[in-house]
């Protein structure tokens, strides 16, 4: 069985630098805290950074660090924690735990430089407002227009980034030790108070002047004030603009965090012995293929009565007459072009392609699975004449659901499509975990399977190194 909704549509290919303190925590720190720690400098970490994952660290930037185990009262989880909600000791106000996952939900931050180029041109184009016939009114008009238009494109993103960063008491535990851990304690919270500060001021330079500039008696002096209150504007961001570089670095953690789910990710992955016959279960979404691999094997898939379980390629292990193999149980395939499937599909091939194994192949012929006989024959026909020179052995699952539901189609005008309906592919074992049909002779067929697999393997590592030794 494979993956967890069917995705009908084509997948979409989709400096730590620090001017306050905020430097790795000292050896005191982190006896305190007394977390386990890991930087991040691994192998799998320099691919993540030389991949364009992160900008290089700047030679003043702080070390990365990671916290994996928290166990101190500061930051390990407690019973206060895990609950959805908590008292806010010091307002007595009842609160919302964040889960983990909020670094996910930080905003992009845009560098100050490129927010003050973006305000000031879009201030410019702002026109006075139509019908002022008077030169001097429509001047002065214009003047406060563009000066509170500059205001507002200063202000704006910075009222969004500080509304948007999740405040530190609603992080989780974990989260908050990474913050801390990574930039200092307090840098944080003073990072998005300096951001807020600089948001009032900019608000409140720009009302001044906005409104100074609107009190003008002449063109001329509407002129001067405009220039004065863009000056001035562009001076108090300025002065300020550090606590926006400041909050840019914060968002890196954003990246961070992303570096390490992939990094768990690849750790979590299916590692396939290529020395070991591997037994690949292989056919439509539903058909049975996740029940097979629990009778046969170590590995325990999820079993449900919907299609698309299995979201990824989950390994099992047989072991018969003192011999070690390998069952592999993949995604589901759906009745389309190579092109148009989804990324979990592409898994399946890739195994199919790529790794030396034998076919399982599984059918449904009552259609309990969803997926009418006739579209899992054209897939399985696809998949047979791409991988047909693979050990192959067909089996045709539920045996006892048929002739009991009504199949989803009644007439098949293909005679191919009919044959198939009724028998098959030649040879398929008919099998039912349920009623434990056909059980036994399965294990039986798979060894053998297996075993003239592991004929190839060390005959095909013969052939290599026969061809090595003539190189040689």
């Amino acid at each position: 069985m494979a993956s967890a909704s069917s995705p009908r549509s084509r997948s979409a290919p989709h400096p730590l630098r620090a001017r306050e303190p905020c430097q790795p925590p000292s050896p005191p720190q982190r006896h305190r805290y007394r977390c386990a720690l890991f930087l991040i400098a691994s192998d799998a970490a320099a691919v993540a950074f030389n991949s364009g994952f992160l900008p290089a660290l700047e030679a003043e930037g702080s070390a990365l660090y990671l916290c994996r185990r928290v166990h101190s009262a500061t930051c390990s989880v407690s019973l206060d924690d895990r609950l959805q909600g908590g008292l806010d000791g010091a307002k007595g106000e009842v609160r919302k735990h964040e889960t983990v996952g909020a670094f996910q939900k930080i905003p992009m931050v845009m560098p100050a430089t490129d927010i003050l180029m973006s305000a000031q041109r879009k201030s410019r184009n702002v026109p006075p407002t139509k019908g002022i016939a008077n030169i001097a009114k429509r001047e002065r008009n214009k003047g406060a227009k563009q000066l509170d238009a500059l205001m507002k494109e200063l202000s704006v993103p910075l009222r969004t980034y500080t509304e948007n960063f999740p405040k530190r008491r609603d992080l989780h535990p974990y989260e908050r030790s990474l913050i801390e851990l990574t930039f200092g304690e307090g840098y944080y919270e003073q990072v998005l108070g300096r951001v807020d500060a600089l948001r009032k001021r900019i608000t409140s330079v720009g009302k001044q002047h906005a409104s100074v500039c609107a009190k003008s008696t002449t063109k001329r002096e509407a002129e001067e004030r405009l220039t004065e209150g863009r000056k001035r504007l562009e001076e108090a961001f300025q002065h300020g603009k550090h606590a926006i570089d400041d909050l840019v670095n914060v968002a890196k953690i954003r990246h961070i965090w992303l570096i390490f789910e992939l990094l768990q990710a690849l750790r979590s992955m299916p590692v396939v012995d290529l020395h070991i016959p591997t037994l690949c279960l292989v056919g439509s979404p539903n058909v049975g293929k996740s029940s097979l691999v629990r009778i046969l094997s170590s590995g325990k898939p999820e079993v449900c009565s919907y299609p698309f379980t299995t979201r990824g390629v989950l390994m099992g292990h047989i072991v018969s007459n003192h011999e070690r193999f390998q069952v592999t149980d993949t995604p589901g395939l759906l009745t389309r072009h190579d092109d148009d499937r989804n990324n979990i599909e592409r898994l399946t091939l890739a195994v199919l392609s790529y790794l030396p194994i034998a076919v399982l192949y599984v059918h449904d012929l009552s259609e309990d699975c969803g997926t009418s006989v006739a579209d899992q024959y054209i897939t399985y026909k696809h998949i047979k004449e791409r991988f047909g020179d693979r050990l192959w052995i067909d089996v045709i699952s539920k045996c006892d659901l048929l002739g009991k539901k009504e199949p989803l189609s009644f007439e098949d005008a293909d005679e191919e499509v009919a044959h198939y309906r009724r028998f098959g592919p030649e040879g398929a074992l008919r099998v039912s975990v349920q009623s434990e049909i056909g059980v036994k002779e399965l294990k039986e067929k798979v060894h053998q399977l297996l075993t003239s697999q592991m004929s190839r393997i060390k005959a095909a590592e013969a052939e290599h190194e026969t061809q090595e030794a003539g190189m040689h």
